[in-house]
């Protein structure tokens, strides 16, 4: 059974531009034997206290559904690889801004036929008293059936396997006046044999997540932009972000690597986006 409890994704945005064609290959033929589900970030406040999500079966067999929730969140490694654990609503330490313990789906469990598309409601019942503040949680899709048992030996023995594939979208929950931003405690660029290296050691401020972009540019000392990238960043608390120039690019000795943290994130969709003044610096490349 291939059962999905935790996200990982390999660090470094200019890297991930050059086997971007071969990962839509990889996920194209992942896609076509599971469920869809959109959107995959859902924003809940303390007026509505709701959010939907569309499922959809592209295959050609019945996928059997059930929605559940668990308290996680962005977190990295020494190396700045992104990792998100799941823990279930009973296992979440207390004073963790949690919202896995009061989130609905309606409905929990469905049969999606091929070619089906279902509507879900993700509403919250937080408690009376509940502070002011944002609570975050992940909203788990698991789909069983729509693959056929993968048959498998075992000296004499053969077993038939069945295949469940986990979506995990995410859940922010938000009550009250919040604010967000984000520091730089540290930032520096060096080289090494994979091409130059550029780490960012990123701090959450406010009482909301960050979520924003990073922007690098890598500049010669005459102010030629050499090259540059951006990606998608997520600041729940602390994250380590680490990129790679390619090791093919000639840097000339004296260059700099500027950076510019923003929250311009027109993919969250209207009034998701909780806006911060943007940060930059320049980092100097150490030999």
């Amino acid at each position: 059974m291939d059962r999905c409890r935790s996200i990982t994704r390999s660090s470094g945005f200019l890297r991930l531009r050059l086997i971007a064609a071969a990962a839509c290959l990889f996920l194209s033929a992942v896609r076509a034997h599971a469920v869809t589900v959109t959107p995959t970030a859902l924003y809940l406040d303390h007026r509505t206290r709701s959010a939907t999500m569309t499922l959809y079966n592209p295959g050609t067999l019945p996928e059997e559904i059930e929605i559940s929730f668990a308290f996680g969140y962005p977190r990295s490694d020494r190396d700045g690889n992104l990792d998100v654990m799941l823990l279930a609503p009973d296992s979440v330490a207390p004073g963790e801004p949690s919202a896995a313990k009061w989130l609905r789906a309606f409905p929990q469990r469905l049969v999606l036929q091929p070619g089906q598309r279902q509507v879900v409601r993700i509403l919250a019942q937080p408690p009376a008293d509940l502070a002011d503040g944002e609570y975050w949680a992940r909203a788990m899709v698991l789909s069983r059936g729509g693959q056929p048992p993968i048959e498998q030996r075992q000296g004499d023995v053969t077993m038939m396997l069945s295949v469940e594939t986990v979506i995990v979208a995410s859940v922010n929950y938000r009550k009250g006046a919040l604010t967000t931003g984000v520091a730089a405690d540290s930032a520096f660029a060096m080289r090494t044999p994979d091409g130059l290296s550029v780490t960012m050691d990123l701090r959450r401020i406010g009482s909301a997540a960050y979520l924003g972009r990073l922007r690098l540019e890598l500049v010669a000392p005459d102010g030629t932009v050499l090259a540059d990238g951006e990606e998608q960043v997520a600041v729940y608390r602390d994250l380590r972000r680490r990129a790679y120039f390619p090791a093919s690019l000639v840097v000339p000795a004296g260059s700099t690597v500027r950076y510019v943290l923003d929250t311009h994130r027109a993919d969250l969709g209207p009034g998701n986006a909780i806006s911060a003044p943007p940060v930059s610096g320049t980092m100097k490349i150490r030999e």
